[in-house]
């Protein structure tokens, strides 16, 4: 079977992971051409690929069968549609778009084109939060019923600045499509509702440094998400980021960074460790890169064997409605149900609108 001929669109910190993991760790797949960034040239002739002068000369290539998109989150939509018009398959970073809009124009472009989609949702396939669904779904703890999820970080993205410009959405759209989808995944459903606060303490408003989230699930469910970028130093230390679950017959809890912890009986037992790695000061560290590699490896493998991708253009839609959703509950102080159109008050108010609303404080 012939190896699946990539592209890479973005050139910086993730270009760079995405080429070391397609070039080193994943297989039947090339990596044969790279575009678009001041970092394009330097990352090409590092990893053996040509380099393109843009994205239109990326997609018109006859030898690539696939793009992988991880160019600033704004850019996504047009992006994609230009790629899948050209036939190319894609593989997308998240958050998949910055409303669910563009979402279902994405989605829209690569069916009518009959190329596979797939969003990039790397948390789950990071070793601890991989493991602790095979255990929810293995039955270990038995049906979950609460989910507490915490972020907490004193900082926002210093190695993505572009990340903090009004069109990216904001912190809350970068880490909560993370970490939203992660509740689906955990709840195996779909949301129902979101009640929710948004803010920032120092700088804008529109960058959505914190947020508390309470989502119901349609099976009966609740989870709470808590994040930020401005706890004080030296933080929570290890208590960071953890995710603490309820099931009807256990407890489990998942150190994003370190343990699994699981709670049958009376007994808490250690069940696996994350192995231990520095994003910023090492970032081509493997166990850093197991997350990456595997995930594109699922989508080189949906290709080569004709299957859907783990990560659908509507899982990527979903967890983009849910950070919206939020923002919205933030606006109207009031919950917000799922999915999102609705009319307020003679308005309409959709995952298309709340995006803009949100950051001009409409």
């Amino acid at each position: 079977m012939t190896d699946v001929r990539m592209a890479i669109a973005g050139s910086g910190y993730m270009g760079r992971t995405y080429a070391e993991s397609l070039t080193r760790y994943t297989e039947g797949a090339k990596l044969v051409a790279v575009a678009l960034g001041t970092r394009a040239k330097k990352l090409a002739a590092d990893y053996g690929a040509e380099l393109e002068p843009d994205f239109k000369s990326l997609v018109n290539r006859s030898d690539v069968d696939a793009v992988l998109v991880a160019t600033p989150h704004q850019a996504h939509a047009k992006e994609v549609i230009e790629a899948a018009e050209n036939g190319k398959h894609v593989l997308v970073e998240k958050p998949m778009a910055t409303s669910a809009a563009d979402c279902d124009a994405m989605i829209t472009a690569c069916e009518s084109a009959n190329v596979t989609l797939s969003v990039i949702q790397t948390l789950r396939y990071r070793g601890v939060f991989l493991r602790a669904k095979e255990l929810i779904s293995q039955g270990s703890i038995g049906k979950v019923r609460m989910i507490q999820m915490t972020s907490l970080w004193d900082s926002y993205l210093p190695n993505k600045p572009w990340a903090n410009e009004v069109e990216s959405g904001g912190a809350i759209l970068d880490r909560g499509s993370h970490s939203f989808d992660m509740l689906r995944l955990l709840t195996e459903d779909d949301p129902v509702s979101v009640d929710a606060s948004v803010n920032s303490f120092s700088g804008g408003a529109w960058q959505a440094l914190n947020g508390m989230a309470q989502v119901r699930f349609s099976k009966g469910a609740i989870a709470q998400l808590w994040m930020s970028h401005e706890i004080p130093k030296p933080g929570f230390g290890e208590d960071r980021d953890v995710l603490k679950i309820w099931g009807s017959e256990g407890l489990m809890e998942v150190q994003h960074f370190g343990k699994i912890r699981v709670l049958t009986g009376d007994q808490w037992r250690e069940v696996w460790e994350q192995p231990t790695f520095n994003y910023i000061t090492d970032p081509m560290n493997p166990s850093r890169l197991e997350a990456f590699y595997t995930q594109t490896q699922d989508f080189v493998d949906s290709l080569r064997f004709d299957r859907p991708p783990t990560v659908s253009g509507q899982d990527g839609r979903a967890a983009v409605e849910m950070v919206h959703a939020a923002c919205l509950s933030s606006l109207t102080g009031s919950s917000v149900r799922l999915p999102m159109t609705r009319s307020r008050g003679g308005s309409q108010y959709d995952s298309a609108t709340v995006p803009r609303r949100y950051i001009q404080g409409e």
